[in-house]
């Protein structure tokens, strides 16, 4: 299962990598941004590659071995302060947030990100983590799902689902990916050439499964806070609410001119190649 890093030309231009820098790819995956870094930076760069996913961990390893100039480590950017003082790192070059999630992780149903295959309603990043997307869906008052949905999914009519959902839970609970998707299927219409009627309510589920607003402000304002001055933040976004933190965050912060005037997304070619890259927008800063 082949994996494209995107926009990985214009992500190795904006880091501007400096001979003896040191560099952080915030969300490695697998290492797809994380090898062609390696491969065609600077000389003596050293690239820390965190992610909070085992599995991803495990890959990366593999994947980057004829490399000696990195270290894979597991954790979240939310922690990115802590997990770099544990390596006696006080200042970076720059750092790369790719937020897409990894196909490897849409293909295997025990993850649960995805009803198109079926599997438990699991959705963490992390599997030691405690809360899931199940517990969520199943346990959370009416309130709650209705403000995630809302506010995570971008659903209009959240209030009338959440009393559904309410409804039906009483009697089972949700098990499967494919259930839910059905469940929500059967009681919304689906537009002509619209998405799934699903599929933003997995977006609000996997968000408020794994905090990743919350630890998305958190990150950035970390990152910032340990780039050295002209150091680069990098970061791509896969739906407008991501988006709009960031580009919010770059224009707050006194300290970043952002050197992305407008933002950028990938070409016809990539697309072509890579549909997945349809939606990838790209921002980025320099530490003044």
């Amino acid at each position: 299962m082949e994996h494209y890093p995107v926009m990985k030309e214009k992500v190795l231009e904006l880091l501007n990598t400096k001979e003896g820098g040191i560099y952080v790819d915030a969300t490695s995956g697998y290492g797809g941004h994380s090898k062609y870094i390696l491969e065609n930076s600077a000389k003596n760069i050293f690239l820390y590659c965190i992610d909070k996913d085992n599995d991803a961990i495990e890959n990366l390893k593999r994947n980057l071995i004829e490399f000696k100039n990195f270290k894979a480590i597991k954790g979240g950017f939310e922690n990115l302060t802590e997990i770099l003082k544990n390596e006696n790192v006080k200042k970076i070059d720059g750092i790369i947030f790719d937020l897409g999630f990894s196909i490897h992780q849409i293909k295997n149903p025990e993850r649960g990100f995805s009803f198109s295959v079926d599997g438990p309603i699991d959705m963490r990043y992390d599997i030691e983590q405690n809360l899931n997307a199940k517990e969520i869906l199943n346990k959370w008052a009416a309130k709650d799902l209705i403000y995630i949905f809302k506010n995570y999914g971008e659903i209009k009519n959240a209030e009338r689902i959440v009393s559904k959902i309410i409804e039906r839970r009483k009697k089972i609970e949700f098990e499967t990916t494919r259930e839910f998707a059905d469940f929500i299927s059967s009681i919304t219409h689906r537009e002509r050439k619209k998405i799934h009627p699903a599929t933003k309510f997995f977006m609000a589920l996997r968000i408020a499964t794994n905090n990743e607003f919350a630890n998305l402000k958190d990150g950035l304002n970390q990152a910032v806070n340990l780039l050295k001055e002209n150091g680069r933040i990098i970061v791509i976004t896969f739906h407008s609410l991501e988006d709009r933190i960031v580009k919010r965050f770059l224009k707050n912060r006194d300290d970043i001119k952002i050197i992305t005037k407008k933002v950028i997304i990938p070409d016809e070619e990539e697309i072509r190649k890579n549909p997945e890259s349809r939606s990838a927008k790209l921002r980025a800063g320099e530490k003044k």
